[in-house]
């Protein structure tokens, strides 16, 4: 391995670990910020040790052809301390502030959203509703003042209509519905019969439940006394 070459390895493999220690920290900050999004923990950190193979190969094929020895992985924990003693600081705040200002953006866009489309939806909806609720009251006003002069009218038709009724089609019907009725009662009478009685041994179950607690609660007291001396 040429002298070039070896200056290659050492500057990608201390870069390559510094950009692995600031992506850790970036998307572990974002997890710790944004707590509703650590259930992609396990998964972010799949993908970050993915990257990080994949970084390191791409660097050393570049620097010395793929050439993996035991200085590489000590060039990459260098790369990663150095970039904590002077980097991590900037990183983390960096992530922090970025994180704050999407949060913010985030909540000044919902909240446009809520004063610009949501909450005229309701104000139109609000204003429609008693709109209509005045056209209803109004119908009604409308229907009660229409009618009041045909309500006696209306009150004599309705009577002559039952009194018809009385004297024509029920003297017709009534032989017809009488017997029907009858058979409907018997049909259903057994039915009757087994609603009264499972209503009858419900209350006695429930009765029987409840002296039992009583007599029990009597015998716990009676346990409970001090006896006579």
């Amino acid at each position: 391995m040429s002298l070039q070459m070896q200056y290659l390895t050492i500057m990608a493999m201390s870069i390559s670990g510094a950009v692995l220690g600031a992506v850790y920290d970036v998307y572990r900050t974002i997890l710790q910020e944004w707590k509703y999004l650590r259930w992609l923990g396990p998964l972010l950190d799949f993908a970050f040790w993915i990257f990080a193979l994949l970084l390191v190969l791409w660097a050393l094929h570049g620097a010395n052809h793929a050439d993996v020895r035991l200085y590489v992985f000590v060039l990459l924990g260098i790369g990663l301390v150095l970039y904590r003693l002077l980097l991590r600081k900037l990183v983390v705040g960096s992530t922090v502030r970025m994180v704050l200002a999407i949060t913010y953006c985030m909540k000044m866009v919902y909240r446009l959203f809520l004063l610009l489309i949501v909450s005229p939806l309701v104000w139109l909806g609000t204003a429609l509703l008693g709109l209509l609720r005045i056209i209803d009251r109004l119908a009604q006003f409308i229907e009660r003042l229409i009618l009041w002069p045909f309500q006696p009218l209306l009150r004599m038709v309705a009577w002559l209509g039952r009194t018809l009724y009385g004297w024509t089609i029920r003297p017709l019907i009534e032989p017809v519905l009488k017997p029907l009725r009858k058979k409907v009662g018997q049909w259903l009478a057994p039915v009757r019969k087994f609603s009264a009685a499972a209503r009858r041994k419900w209350k006695g179950f429930l009765r029987g439940v409840a002296n039992w607690l009583v007599d029990k609660d009597e015998d716990e007291s009676d346990k409970t006394k001090p006896p006579k001396g």
